[in-house]
């Protein structure tokens, strides 16, 4: 009984940072799925919200992550970076770049928080109509 009362503690503390490694893993796997997608929707020019048009590209990719902490305190931004020599940007052939970010509780118990920010560039395929620059 002695050993385990010395183990037990040390033992519940190594799974449970696991079990919280393994969750801000899969979060920063669903974040960079999440920005992947939204930029492929934005490289070919549509919007899956856009049957009702009551959201932009970014509102719509935030609400379809997977955890609650993408949906009330993340943030999705789409960006369209300038080529300074000709200032024009959203033209064909043009990056587009969206960036998922989310905060995560690596231990919550001991207070130790980050912020997981995923990034995927995509050419544009067609000129945005459907969407433009945005956060959400």
């Amino acid at each position: 009984m002695v050993e385990l009362a010395f183990v037990l503690p040390v033992l519940l503390l190594l799974v449970f940072g696991i079990v919280r490694f393994g969750i801000a893993l899969n979060s920063a796997n669903d974040d960079t799925h999440l920005a992947n997608e939204i930029a492929r929707y934005a490289a070919v020019n549509e919007n899956p919200s856009c049957a009702t048009c009551t959201t932009g590209l970014a509102a719509w990719g935030k609400s379809q992550g997977d955890s609650s902490a993408l949906k009330s305190k993340g943030e999705v931004c789409i960006k369209f970076p300038e080529d300074a020599a000709t200032k024009t940007s959203g033209q064909l052939g043009d990056p587009v770049e969206v960036i998922v970010k989310q905060p995560i509780k690596w231990l919550p118990i001991v207070g130790i928080a980050s912020s997981i920010s995923r990034k995927a560039v995509m050419r544009l395929e067609a000129i945005p109509t459907t969407y433009g620059k945005e956060c959400a």
